[in-house]
């Protein structure tokens, strides 16, 4: 028998008596590829919303006249004598 049949078979063996015991079956290895990929897809989406908190940060310190926007469309800032009203949708 050539030697790499032999490696093969032993290997087989080896996998065969872990799944039968119970030591790291092929379905927990799926289970963490599962649980890797949506960790890759959370990391992923956070990485895009800390591009945009960060881009927004740059626009607010370089233009006075966009911060005052924000403050007034975003945090209802008024300027003195001036009021809020909403109105119910």
């Amino acid at each position: 028998m050539p030697p790499y049949r032999i490696i093969i078979l032993m290997g087989a063996l080896v996998l065969t008596v872990g799944m039968i015991r119970g030591e790291n079956p092929i379905s927990t290895y799926w289970e963490l590829k599962d649980s890797q990929q949506i960790l890759e897809e959370t990391v992923s989406g956070l990485q895009h919303d800390v591009r945009s908190l960060e881009d927004e940060i740059y626009k607010i310190e370089k233009s006075p006249h966009y911060a005052h926007k924000v403050l007034r469309d975003k945090y209802h800032v008024t300027e003195a004598g001036e009021s809020i009203v909403f109105f119910a949708d």
